[in-house]
Formats: structure tokens, C-alpha cells, sequence
């Protein structure tokens, strides 16, 4: 078992209560940027939708979809576990599991979810009955990840561990250092080939082999941006991009990095505006949601900015998607906006759902899967 030193953990929550007349003023709060009435509203349009799926109001949380090959397995925070055919939008079951604070995996056998009682389950695909549970050295931070016959799975604790999927019997476990402060949630590790990307609320990525743990290399890309407690956050909260062995890693205050996957080196880093939603990328350019709202295209080659939009200014958006040469993204109104993939144009906006989407969405041949927080999962086409 290989570990790195395990450090004390602070977790650190701030909870506002209510009480009547302690905060007066108005809210500094950017406004979110207004929807166009000219922008084409029909552009978008719904195939299904499902609810009754659970709900996760707090929106910080990042509840991963997992495509089970017709089937969508959807996680929520309340512990309901749902089957979903990705044709129809039907239900083919629901169970229940501890509360979660991530979404699910599969394997097409077997749903994975990580709980915050720091247990791992295993779910049948066929029928949502529990197949085994393991053991976790705390709470689960990120969804799982399938890497052939193993499930691995990062926790707040800081460890990185890999379980048998068949017996869910550890393989292996890697501690990780955890800051005092960070955002809560994580991004997935990225399974490479025979390697795993392990990004860390450090802003540092380990570059382990996905039999032993083993490390093979490790990279810093995450730069604090002042003094405050605040300002030092470099988490890596959306799941990295792999291109022709080249990692695009979205920090959440900091901007992308590219790195070498065959030696760790960093080729380049952006110091825009954070990125917390995540990355799509095509042959030429990485498409970035950033966290304030803007949505801007990079070169790959350089890092380079070619373009951005600020029509989506502080509407908080899911990780982006291309379909064709169009940008689809969803917000925290329940709005899906498209966006010429070349200029940055806003195409279209669309009223989707009544509450706001999470950040993580599924592309699903050449559609796009939507899960909000109120426990409805959408299905929409353009």
C-alpha cells in the first residue's frame, strides 16, 4: 500500500443562521446578465424529462451521470439511486444508500456510488439491489471511476483508493496532503491508459499507475492569488481533459493548465478568471467555462485566448458541451444556451427546468443530459 505523510485535516464551514436584522444593505452579488428577448428561445428542445429522482438543493455539490450503454444511472443528494432509459426517460428503478455528496459510476454490471458515511456500494445494474459495500477512509469526495476491473475513488480525507469491482476488496489505498480550507467536492480522477490523473485540492496533479498507486510523476498547476484565507483556494473541482497525451487541467480560481503526460511537464497556464464548471475541447481550441459566468476559447497549442463571451455573465454554468459547431451550456435559472463554437455568439437561450442544473452534464449522441436540482433529469437536442 503506498501512502504520502497523512496530515491533520481542519474542515472549516461557515454557516450563516438566520437572524432578523443582522445583515442590512444590499447584496454585492454580481447580477446575472439578462436574457435577451431577441435571442432565438426555440432553439433548444426538450426529448424527455424525468423526475422524481431526489433532490440536491446545494449547488456546490457535483453530482456525476453515469451512461450505462441505454441506460442513465442517476445519484442524488438525499440517497436515491435511479436507472433512467436514456431513449425514453422511463424509470427502471430506484433504491436507496446513505446521503451522497457525489453522483455515480458503472461498469455496465455493477452502479458505484461513494457515500457520506464513508462507505462505497456497489449496486446491480439491473435492478438496483446492493451487490457489496466497502469501507472508506472518510466521506466521499468525488464520484467514482472504472478502470477495467477496478472502482477508485478519492475521499475528503485526502485518500485516493482502489477496490476489486467484482468483491469490492481494496487494492490499494494513497494518502494525499488536504489544505485547511477548500471548496467542497472534487474533481474525478481520470483513468489513462494503464495510469490515473489524480487531481487534488492543492492544485497539484499526481500521475499514478492505476494497478499498484505507485507514483510517477506529479505537477503543481494550481496558483494561490493573494493572502486571504479565501484567495489561497487552488482546487481542482472539474474533471481534467485528455487530448494526444496532453492534460487540460481547470482550476477552479486560477485559470488551465497543459501538461505533458508522458513526463509531467507544464506547457502552459492561463492567470484568467478561475474555472470551476469544466472543459470541452476539439481539434484546435479548449472551450472554457469559467466561473464567473464567462465562456471563453483557447488554443491548445499556446493557451492563448481566442474569444469570450460575457452573455452569460454570473449565471453560474454546467460544464460545456459540443455538439456539431455549437457550445451548449446550462445555468442556474434552468436556462440552455447555445453558442457559435467559432465567435462566441450567443445562438439561443431556452427555459428548461424551474430550478437551476448542476454543474455536470452527459453528452449522449449528440444530445445532452441535464440533472437540476430539484430531481429531474432532462433530455435535451438541438
Amino acid at each position: 500500500m503506498n501512502k504520502l505523510k497523512i496530515s491533520a485535516v481542519l474542515m472549516a464551514s461557515i454557516a450563516m443562521t438566520g437572524c432578523s436584522g443582522f445583515f442590512v444593505g444590499k447584496s454585492n452579488a454580481p447580477v446575472p446578465a439578462p436574457i435577451d428577448a431577441s435571442v432565438n428561445a426555440s432553439m433548444v428542445r426538450t426529448v424527455w424529462s424525468a423526475s422524481g429522482l431526489g433532490n440536491s438543493q446545494e449547488t456546490s455539490l457535483r453530482f456525476t451521470l453515469a451512461d450505462g450503454q441505454g441506460v442513465i444511472y442517476v445519484a442524488n443528494a438525499n440517497g436515491s439511486v435511479s436507472a433512467i432509459d436514456s431513449s425514453s426517460g422511463q424509470k427502471r428503478w430506484s433504491t436507496k444508500v446513505d446521503a451522497l455528496y457525489t453522483g455515480a459510476a458503472t461498469n455496465g454490471n455493477l452502479v458505484f456510488v461513494g457515500t457520506q458515511s464513508g462507505k462505497l456500494v456497489a449496486l446491480s445494474a439491473q435492478d438496483g439491489k446492493k451487490v457489496w459495500s466497502a469501507d472508506l477512509y472518510g466521506a466521499a469526495s468525488t464520484s467514482p471511476v472504472v478502470a477495467d476491473n477496478r472502482v477508485i475513488i478519492r475521499t475528503i480525507g485526502g485518500s485516493v483508493e482502489s477496490f476489486d469491482a467484482q468483491t469490492g476488496d481494496q487494492s490499494w489505498a494513497y494518502m494525499v496532503q488536504v489544505p485547511e480550507i477548500a471548496l467542497r467536492g472534487g474533481a474525478v480522477p481520470v483513468v489513462v491508459d494503464k495510469h490515473l490523473l489524480v487531481p487534488t485540492d492543492l492544485g497539484l496533479i499526481g500521475y499514478l499507475n492505476v494497478d499498484t498507486g505507485a507514483v510517477v510523476w506529479g505537477q503543481k498547476v494550481g496558483e494561490s492569488r493573494g493572502g486571504t484565507a479565501m484567495a489561497r483556494i487552488v482546487d481542482i473541482d472539474a474533471e481534467p481533459v485528455i487530448d494526444q497525451n496532453i492534460a487540460y487541467i481547470p482550476v477552479a480560481r486560477s485559470g488551465v493548465s497543459a501538461v505533458a503526460l508522458n513526463n509531467g511537464r507544464k506547457l502552459w497556464a492561463t492567470k484568467a478568471a478561475g474555472a470551476y464548471a469544466g472543459l470541452a475541447v476539439d481539434a484546435s481550441r479548449l472551450y472554457v467555462a469559467y466561473d464567473d459566468g464567462n465562456v471563453g476559447a483557447l488554443s491548445k497549442r499556446t493557451g492563448q485566448e481566442e474569444w469570450k463571451s460575457e452573455a452569460l455573465y454570473a449565471r453560474h454554468l454546467t460544464n460545456p458541451v459540443l455538439i456539431n459547431d455549437r457550445i451548449v451550456v446550462g445555468d442556474n435559472e434552468g436556462y440552455v444556451h447555445v453558442l457559435d463554437k467559432h465567435t462566441g455568439q450567443r445562438l439561443g437561450s431556452t427555459k428548461v427546468a424551474k430550478s437551476g442544473f448542476m454543474p455536470d452534464v452527459l453528452p449522449l449522441n449528440n444530445d445532452v443530459i441535464f440533472q437540476d436540482h430539484s430531481g429531474n433529469v432532462y433530455r435535451i437536442t438541438i
